[in-house]
């Protein structure tokens, strides 16, 4: 019974993060027969599935088009997960930040290979940075991320596994990943323009706790059209906003309490 147990959770697992996917988001939900052929199953074996998740509330249907979305009770235990005084405490400085710089800022955190973005703000541009879930090693925030672990741990990770980025000067293996999260401990921060993706360049800074442990990072990200330019203008801004988050998730502040 265990090992079933075991793939029906992994099924059931497989299907959130399908439902979580940008097609999904884009076409407000998916169907039974499209979440099959994306995750190679038997539709029989994802309609029981989905009828388990539904029953949960992690996800819901929509009565008109039939598609399944992620549902309320996933947003619910998402605003209880992690820890909820960094959320509180960078609130207002991003907001701030997008102030300042009037690009896209957000708050991520380390998940597994990836950089999970837990908290953004965006600008009213009808050209902007888009957040989500992206390779740790391709991106600013990933890198500054990285940059808190050791290099015997980053080439433990990437064993076996390719790392490039796009571009004439994306990465080239870990090696070159290594020597480019060097520079970002040497210098705090992390530019990334056009290896991520064509045409968009982001900063990243870190944010510590009491302990001087990388505990998320702090992006902007805009277009590199209207960004580059500003990049190295906007380190400074990152950098103080990165501190002010720190600054508040280390004292307790108003409205918020020392201990959840």
């Amino acid at each position: 019974m265990a090992p079933e147990r075991d793939t029906s959770i992994r099924r059931g697992l497989d299907v959130l993060a399908v439902l979580e996917s940008p097609e999904a988001l884009t076409r407000g939900g998916l169907g039974v027969t499209r979440i099959a052929n994306i995750l190679g199953k038997d539709k029989s074996q994802i309609s029981r599935s989905l009828k388990v998740l539904a029953e949960y509330g992690l996800i819901d249907r929509d009565p008109k088009t039939l598609a399944y979305r992620l549902g309320w009770r996933i947003y619910s235990m998402a605003r209880r997960s992690g820890d909820h005084r960094l959320l509180s405490s960078a609130e207002p400085v991003l907001d701030e930040l997008l102030a300042r710089t009037g690009e896209s800022v957000y708050l991520s955190v380390m998940s597994n290979y990836e950089a999970l973005t837990v908290l953004e703000r965006v600008p009213r541009h009808a050209v902007q940075a888009t957040s989500g879930i992206w390779p740790v090693f391709s991106t600013s925030v990933g890198r500054v991320l990285l940059a808190g672990r050791q290099d015997a741990e980053i080439r433990r990770m990437y064993e076996g596994v390719p790392v490039q980025t796009r571009g004439p000067h994306g990465i080239d293996g870990v090696e070159d990943l290594l020597a480019r999260i060097a520079d970002v401990r040497r210098d705090g921060h992390a530019v990334v323009s056009d290896e991520f993706e064509d045409g968009l360049t982001a900063v990243g800074a870190p944010v510590r706790d009491h302990r001087g442990d990388v505990i998320a990072a702090l992006g902007v990200s805009g277009p590199s059209f209207r960004f580059a330019a500003k990049a190295e203008e906007a380190v400074a801004e990152v950098l103080a906003a990165a501190a002010r988050i720190e600054e508040r998730f280390v004292t307790p502040h108003a409205g918020a309490e020392a201990d959840e």
